[in-house]
């Protein structure tokens, strides 16, 4: 009998949506079991989107649409000015999104790729943890260093740009799985070199903005450090 390799342990751990954690078909109970999270994001996310349309970074003012959406995202000056609607804000800001490039680069690269593939590996309940460790992270490290930011360096446009925007989406909780994945493939440098590629190809080609680096960077290294710790507890 042919030993069966599961997906962990090759070099990439990625696997299709529809597989198991052997690369073999599943049947549909056994698959909507097996990504309870990431079929719920996926509902979530692309209801939202049907039922209120696109969000926007700038545009809070024109619809209500607009202004519910930004109430729910992330505004890094709120931890000053409103702590509460801030620490909300963690938990809602990564189930809207701005653009269709948006949310199908968070559906396809992100919760098609690395969150599904976690989630068929180690669980539900890991993954769920980890995405929203990963922005529980971003609002407290990200809010203080961005709110001392600006007060010690004001003039630099690193720092006072990220006030003059709302923060959505789910790619920060993605980048936290990949850094999980890191931390449980057989050889990490791998994936983490194609993450750094990726992202390098986000910054200097698709020209996103660096702060949004920054997080996808944070939600690596918080992702990575979560799953060490959750090893090491061996609660997965």
């Amino acid at each position: 009998m042919k030993k069966r390799t599961r997906t962990r342990d090759q070099l990439i751990p990625f696997q299709w949506f529809w597989t198991d954690e052997f690369g073999e078909k599943m049947g549909f109970r056994e698959w909507f079991k097996s990504r309870k999270f990431t079929i719920s994001y996926l509902i979530t996310i692309w209801t939202i989107v049907s039922v209120l349309d696109f969000a926007s970074t700038l545009d809070c003012t024109s619809t209500w649409q607009l202004a519910f959406a930004c109430d729910h995202a992330i505004w890094m000056g709120k931890m000053i000015t409103d702590p509460l609607n801030y620490v909300l804000s963690w938990f809602t800001a990564p189930f809207f999104h701005n653009s269709i490039d948006h949310i199908l680069f968070v559906t396809v690269i992100g919760m098609m790729m690395p969150v599904q593939s976690f989630e068929v590996q180690y669980g539900s309940k890991a993954t769920a943890i980890v995405f929203i460790v990963s922005y529980i992270w971003i609002g407290v490290f990200c809010g203080i260093f961005f709110n001392l930011g600006v007060e010690i360096w004001p003039e630099m446009d690193f720092m006072s740009f990220t006030f003059k925007r709302n923060w959505m989406g789910g790619s920060v909780g993605f980048y936290g799985l990949i850094g999980a994945l890191v931390y449980c493939s057989r050889k990490p440098w791998i994936l983490f070199s194609i993450t750094f590629c990726f992202e390098l190809l986000n910054l200097f080609v698709i020209k996103i903005d660096p702060q949004i680096t920054f997080a996808h960077a944070n939600g690596l290294f918080i992702g990575y450090c979560c799953v060490w710790l959750m090893k090491k507890q061996k609660l997965i």
